[in-house]
């Protein structure tokens, strides 16, 4: 299970830099590089949200199991991913396609 890095602070699911999801999906099946990458598992922030962290008894994590469908990474074993360490980002997004796998590199 990688260690995951959120910097997606536009995300509902983003608690301080880690993901209150035990998994995410990275999208992006004909991806050639990390822009075309993306968190399927992103949810924007509406404006009003309470912090869910606060109000449940799930933590945010450093850890997460990844699904993804960026077959042509290096890291990618299986549709699962096998690197130590993963960041997404996309600071300012208000969609998925905002939003990428900074750690993605083209098996080519």
């Amino acid at each position: 299970m990688p260690e995951l890095k959120c910097t997606v602070q536009t995300c509902v699911h983003n608690n301080q830099f880690l993901c209150e999801l035990d998994r995410i999906q990275v999208g992006g099946s004909s991806a050639k590089t990390a822009q075309e990458t993306c968190c399927d598992s992103f949810q924007e922030r509406k404006e009003g949200y309470t912090n869910s962290y606060a109000n449940s008894m799930a933590a945010a994590s450093d850890c997460a199991c990844v699904d993804c469908q960026a077959t042509d990474c290096k890291y990618n074993e299986n549709c699962q991913c096998n690197a130590g360490k993963i960041s997404v980002e996309g600071s300012n997004a208000c969609h998925c396609d905002g939003t990428e796998c900074a750690t993605f590199s083209c098996r080519g």
